[in-house]
């Protein structure tokens, strides 16, 4: 039985330490009690060739050793979830925050390109990424490998009572849509208040500027767009739609709306600063591109005030039955 013994060594070889004497004894068990009942079946001993036949259908040595060991994974099963919906938002951020560097930085050269532009945005954003998902699975595994008590991932007062009133597939909501629609938002924001967070140089080297008629709709539109930041990180823990949560998204769309369309009605949104614009670009191209985005963010509102009011009428007639 060479071959046995070669087999079991070569299984062991892929063990813990302190676990390869006893696994390999249970495995040489359960090898000789096959090969035995093979012999008996036959009435003769068996050849090298019907033992190495045997031993090729139980798998290599290392898918052998996996089913007595499993390899521990990079995280969890409890915590992928969780590990899974970090990745969601830390990737929106990066990705929010490259789009805002890569205008600042086209808006400040001489010339502008567009395939450049994505580019440079699509490269800046998978290099910051795979640094960020390096480091979310390194502390996600050194949490799993610690074996910390995940007992906090449920709630210790669970209730079947207390599930989502959830009767419809469309009332879960997508991670991707709240992760858009939050960084969406907080985008805006940034736009808004880049004052606030610009340094005096870079503020200097601006091209382009919000007519000073715009400027008094700030206030208003950040009030708003603070209104949906808070709502889209309340759905985030409570991501489905009820009566009460669509009737608030049917308000904000509507104001948005009203916003985005009278901003596209607005006569001019920019104006240009001392910088010269690049090369090939004016103040009339870019007063154009972003008066049709404000009209696509108008119209694509309307139908989403559209579609929650149809299923607010879905939810009342089921209410009914």
């Amino acid at each position: 039985m060479d071959l046995v013994e070669r087999y079991i060594h070569a299984v062991q070889r892929y063990l813990p330490e302190d676990k390869r004497t006893d696994i390999g004894r249970e495995l040489s068990s359960h090898l000789l009690d096959q090969l035995e009942g093979q012999q008996d079946e036959l009435g003769r001993k068996l050849t090298d060739d019907e033992v190495a036949a045997t031993l090729q259908q139980w798998g290599h040595p290392r898918q052998v050793a996996a089913t007595y060991v499993p390899p521990t994974p990079l995280v969890s099963s409890e915590l992928m979830p969780v590990y899974k919906q970090t990745l969601i938002y830390v990737f929106g951020l990066i990705f929010l925050l490259q789009c805002l560097g890569s205008s600042i930085h086209f808006l400040q050269t001489d010339y502008f390109k567009t395939l450049q532009f994505l580019m440079q945005l699509l490269f800046g954003f998978f290099d910051t990424a795979a640094t960020a998902f390096m480091v979310v699975t390194l502390l996600f595994y050194a949490y799993s490998a610690g074996g910390a008590d995940n007992s906090w991932l449920l709630s210790k007062q669970w209730r079947v009572q207390d599930l989502p009133p959830v009767s419809r597939p469309w009332q879960q909501m997508s991670a991707g849509d709240l992760l858009t629609d939050l960084a969406t938002s907080a985008f805006l924001l940034l736009v808004l208040w880049h004052p606030l967070w610009m340094s005096a140089e870079t503020m200097a080297s601006t091209r382009v500027a919000l007519n000073p008629e715009i400027l008094q709709w700030v206030p208003w539109l950040s009030t708003l767009l603070v209104v949906s930041v808070l709502t889209n990180l309340w759905w985030v823990l409570r991501p489905y739609w009820t009566k009460l949560t669509l009737s608030i998204n049917v308000v904000l769309n509507l104001l948005f709306s009203l916003s985005f369309l009278l901003l596209w009605f607005s006569p001019t949104l920019l104006v240009g600063t001392e910088n010269p614009l690049p090369r090939l670009l004016t103040i009339a191209d870019l007063d154009r591109v972003l008066r049709n985005i404000f009209l696509l963010a108008g119209l694509f509102c309307i139908y989403e005030v559209g579609r929650d009011l149809y299923r607010l009428r879905q939810l009342a007639g089921k209410a009914a039955d």
